[in-house]
């Protein structure tokens, strides 16, 4: 089974998702994450991000990092 990547955008949706079910500020996120604000902002908005990063958020909100990069 072939699964399409998700765009920049769906996978920024993803990750404001996931932080949101944790009941996590962005600010929250950030810190832990070892990021400014407005760096992690980013990640939710403009999609601006590498593999490693979404790496690293999949595990803090406990989400597979699969669902956030693949269409299902």
């Amino acid at each position: 089974m072939d699964r399409q990547i998700k765009t920049a955008d769906k996978i920024a949706f993803c990750i404001k998702n996931a932080r949101k079910s944790c009941k996590m500020t962005q600010e929250e996120a950030a810190q832990i994450l070892g990021y400014s604000e407005r760096q992690y902002r980013r990640f939710e908005t403009e999609g601006l991000y590498d593999i490693l990063v979404i790496d690293r958020i999949a595990a803090l909100f406990n989400v597979d990092i699969k669902n956030i990069l693949f269409e299902q």
